[in-house]
């Protein structure tokens, strides 16, 4: 007979999209084998790195997937909370956490080993199914989130460009009011106003294409995590 533990991870078992189809015999071995283990706000759970030795159930509250770019700063790539499944492919591939884990809220996680893992790939058919499942499903995501972040990327390369070629302009118009100013003196006070204006304009348009130069950055930094 199931203890109260158990009953109780079952039924939260059952509302996670990896083993809702699972029969109850399944999950009773599922919940016989994992560990509930509690980590406070702000806490990196694993590294991008890491082995990747155990698969991760969030039960309650949300946590952030980090990754690090070339610059050797973290941004995060989404935000996740009950029910998601961490690390399932770092325990069947044996490679390296391909992302950090760091709790945004204290959480209580639901803790499955690779040993133990494997033990039910092996002998619960079911569990290895739904991995198959969860995989096509991510690769299908993986396969819009490109395309969609290629699209962007596109885009941005082009407003660069525009901003960038807008800069220069401006730039050649200011030095241009500039040199007619002072070929015609006082009465030249005007061209100096517009050839100030100009430069200003060349300035602004010089930073906001380096901000959008930092996204399209940032972009390409998160394409190449979701291929990889």
């Amino acid at each position: 007979m199931a203890s109260e533990s158990s009953i109780e991870k079952i039924q939260f078992l059952q509302q996670v999209g990896l083993f809702k189809s699972l029969s109850e015999k399944a999950l009773l071995d599922l919940a016989a084998v994992t560990i509930e283990q509690a980590y406070p706000a702000k806490t990196t759970v694993f590294k991008e790195g890491d082995k990747g030795d155990a698969l991760y159930i969030v039960k309650s509250g949300k946590i952030n997937i980090l990754k690090r770019n070339s610059a050797g700063i973290d941004s995060v790539l989404v935000t996740l909370g009950k029910g998601a499944v961490i690390g399932d492919m770092a325990i069947i591939d044996e490679q390296p956490r391909s992302a950090s884990i760091a709790t945004v809220q204290d959480c209580s996680f639901l803790i499955l080993t690779k040993d133990d893992f494997r033990n039910l790939l092996a002998n619960v058919p079911e569990i290895a199914f739904q991995i198959l499942k969860l995989t096509t499903e991510r690769l299908r995501a993986t396969n819009v989130h490109l395309k969609e972040l290629e699209a962007s990327t596109n885009k941005m390369e082009d407003v660069i460009r525009v901003i960038t070629k807008i800069a220069r302009k401006s730039n050649l118009l200011s030095l241009n009011a500039s040199i007619e100013a002072a070929r015609v003196g006082e009465a030249g006070r005007a061209f100096s106003v517009v050839a100030a204006e100009m430069k200003k304009l060349a300035e602004d348009s010089a930073q906001e294409a380096k901000k959008i130069d930092g996204l399209l950055q940032d972009l390409q930094t998160k394409t190449k995590a979701i291929a990889g």
